[in-house]
């Protein structure tokens, strides 16, 4: 289900929700630009990626036999981070989005 620019209200109330970590990584990009998405998605990446290396850090793998991945993205601590992974790939969203020129067009409108 796609949400709507019209549906969320004003480019403000949208950032608040990705500030709260109460909309996924796939729904915020559809707001963006098309040519400001890659950049989202590698900031998430990146945030991804620093939530694995701090589990791998710690010693203590979720496997039995060591971790998984190695200079990948592991999806069980970006799990346990939980809401605090959104908040965080929420507000690279709200940097982004703040400025009206990297929002899609209906967005770019209700600027």
């Amino acid at each position: 289900m796609t949400i709507s620019a019209a549906e969320l209200g004003s480019p403000e109330h949208l950032m608040e929700l990705a500030r709260e970590g109460r909309m996924s990584k796939e729904a915020l990009v559809t707001f963006l630009a098309l040519d400001r998405r890659r950049e989202f998605i590698a900031t998430c990446v990146a945030i991804e990626k620093r939530y694995t290396e701090a589990c791998t850090g710690t010693g203590d793998p979720c496997l039995a036999g060591g971790c998984a991945v190695e200079g990948e993205v592991c999806l069980q601590p970006v799990l346990s981070a939980g809401l605090d992974y959104y908040k965080a790939c929420g507000e690279a969203f709200a940097t982004l989005f703040a400025d009206p020129l990297n929002r899609t067009a209906d967005w770019q409108s209700a600027a």
